[in-house]
């Protein structure tokens, strides 16, 4: 019996122990949101995060969403896609391609962190997550641009039968 009681206290501490780590960790993480979004570094972040992610298909309106998903985590990054699309910053394409690039690479800051407080390795967990994202949002792009452009083609026709009936 004094084993078990043992156990669930050293279980309990060891619980506690990493719970707090992410607790430190993620209110860290929001204050050094804050400062730097007040200090505007978010949007010059932005602008050459474009740079970098426009190969993938996603227009500039669609940085800032993708920027605070990666780094955040997917909940800010969701609220940001929602209100970049209401404001007619993203069109449909670009929450298809942020969604998935998010489903796969999200709180990339985040994740890593609390990852290596139980002993991970951090550079094969990022570089890991962003090749599988990048390789799974550009075959998205491909069949959502191939989708359209058949979706074109078909109005096309459909416009020039019925100029000819």
């Amino acid at each position: 019996m004094e084993i078990v009681k043992e156990f669930i206290i050293d279980f309990s501490r060891g619980i506690f122990s990493v719970i707090m780590q992410m607790v430190i960790i993620i209110t860290i993480i929001m204050v050094v949101l804050e400062i730097l979004r007040s200090f505007g570094v978010i949007d010059f972040f932005n602008k050459y995060l474009y740079k970098l992610t426009r190969f993938l298909g996603i227009s500039k309106g669609a940085s800032l969403p993708l920027f605070i998903g990666i780094f955040i985590g997917i909940t800010y990054g969701a609220a940001s896609i929602i209100e970049s699309y209401q404001q007619k910053e993203m069109t449909k394409k670009d929450v298809i391609l942020v969604s998935t690039f998010l489903c796969l690479c999200h709180a990339i800051i985040e994740d890593t962190l609390l990852f290596m407080a139980i002993g991970a390795n951090p550079f094969i967990i990022v570089l890991v997550r962003v090749i599988v994202a990048i390789i799974i949002t550009l075959v998205v792009r491909f069949f959502y641009e191939r989708k359209h452009h058949t979706d074109e083609l078909d109005n096309n026709e459909n416009e020039f039968n019925q100029e000819i009936k």
